[in-house]
């Protein structure tokens, strides 16, 4: 089985949509660090089994590293891990226990001069998926193809559900925690990802291209049924992005009008309930910064910036741009991807920025916590465990992304790291480890 990655722009070309622009694929369905929380069916269960103690630690990558910062900017580190030959490493689902983990790594391409889609370049690499005891150090790679991703524990936490994309092909399906294949919930032509379990542990919700969805749609399957339901497909419009509302009643997803912004900058915040019975546009006139492209010539970088629910549900934290803002970076219209950035960097153009903001999902109003006077570029909102704090990337134009941290209302504001040799610091996600794992760090 061959493994492929395509970025966005190749995948709605296969579909039938044209020659469009794209932003940084990203790896969600990899394993990659993202703002998803880290709950799940097995919760409950296991704070009734022990009462440890808790420590929160930020996670985020840098230089292709994991680092690990306390929210008070004590303990930055970069921990190493013994497998050969992998160049890059991120952090997956965390266990509800506090001190596991699934990790992501990925060997380097066959030619590293190679364009980023031929058979021997970065779209192409291997894959791998580790289980992580961050107590004992000790981890072993979980048995599952290149390109198949953990999404998280089933109920009773014996189980994995995986997505896995191979051969124009995506599947969801259990595996043991080895990666043994136990039983298939959905097959379907095209590619998915961006994928997250319920709370509950019953459903699954991603975004899908190709086969059946000529865009980019969003769906969940019901386990139990083995049956897909279709939320947000339209051929005008690019749906990304799902999660869930912590009490699971509700998505989040992305709205982009691609066909007027092939480089995806943009996008609008929508919310639908979970059978796809109700839809509301949190936004309008595609005001979220979408493709988070930062950076310079020497070193750049991009991704799909994505909101991020409140652990009560009561917000969404999210990056909307200033009136007219353009970032230093942009999109080569009509230029070959060769990169998966395809972006000119001109500095000179470059002008206002995004605040973080706060919506209130069921009145949609828009509060913004940051004020910033000049104007910088706010990025990736992650939430602490306990609402009271969030986690945020900030990039001027010219500079790499910094991690800093600030109070729920935009107070206390403060930068926590640069990452590696200042080399910058981006994908966030807040976590709980215990106090004994977080010692390990």
């Amino acid at each position: 089985m061959n493994r492929r990655v395509v970025t966005r722009r190749e995948l709605l070309a296969a579909a039938g949509a044209g020659a469009l622009g794209m932003t940084a694929l990203g790896r969600l369905a990899l394993g990659q660090i993202s703002s998803a929380p880290a709950s799940g069916p097995q919760m409950s269960k296991e704070k009734d089994v022990s009462t440890p103690s808790w420590t929160d630690v930020i996670f985020y990558i840098s230089a292709a590293r994991i680092g690990a910062i306390r929210p008070d900017g004590s303990g930055e580190c970069y921990p190493q891990f013994n497998a050969p030959n992998q160049v890059y490493w991120g952090l997956g689902y965390v266990f509800p226990d506090g001190r596991q983990a699934v990790l992501y790594s990925e060997e380097p391409p066959r030619n590293p001069n190679a364009a980023f889609g031929d058979k021997d370049g970065k779209a192409h690499v291997q894959t791998h998926q580790w289980r992580y005891d961050f107590v004992t150090r000790t981890m072993r790679e979980i048995a599952l193809p290149s390109g198949a991703g953990v999404v998280g524990l089933l109920p009773g936490g014996d189980r994995f559900l995986v997505l896995e994309n191979t051969d124009n092909v995506a599947r969801l399906y259990a595996t043991d925690l080895d990666g043994k294949k136990l039983e298939e919930y959905y097959s379907s032509p095209g590619y998915a990802y961006g994928s997250a379990l319920s709370p509950d542990g019953s459903q699954v919700t991603f975004h899908i291209t190709g086969g059946p969805f000529p865009v980019y749609a969003i769906c969940v399957v019901t386990l139990a049924s083995k049956t897909c339901t279709v939320i947000a497909n339209d051929p005008a419009w690019l749906f990304f992005g799902p999660s869930w509302s912590p009490d699971g009643q509700w998505l989040l997803y992305q709205r982009c009008a691609f066909r007027d912004d092939p480089g995806h900058d943009r996008s609008d915040l929508c919310i639908s309930r979970s059978d796809g019975s109700e839809h509301r546009m949190l936004t309008t006139g595609q005001s979220h910064w979408f493709a988070a492209a930062m950076g310079t010539p020497q070193l750049k970088g991009s991704g799909s910036n994505l909101p991020a629910w409140s652990p009560d549900g009561r917000h969404i934290a999210c990056a909307l741009l200033l009136p007219d803002a353009r970032t230093a970076w942009p999109y080569r219209v009509g230029q070959p991807d060769l990169d998966h950035f395809n972006r000119d960097y001109h500095p000179e153009l470059a002008r206002g920025g995004t605040r973080v903001c706060l919506i209130n999902p069921m009145t949609g109003e828009i509060t913004a916590i940051t004020h910033d006077d000049p104007p910088t570029w706010y990025v990736r909102p992650a939430w602490s465990s306990d609402g009271t704090r969030l986690a945020v990337g900030r990039a001027d134009v010219g500079t790499q992304p910094e991690l800093w941290v600030m109070d729920a209302d935009g107070a206390h504001s403060r930068l926590l790291t640069r990452g590696i040799d200042g080399l910058g610091a981006d994908h966030y996600c807040w976590r709980r480890l215990t106090a004994q794992a977080a010692a390990t760090l």
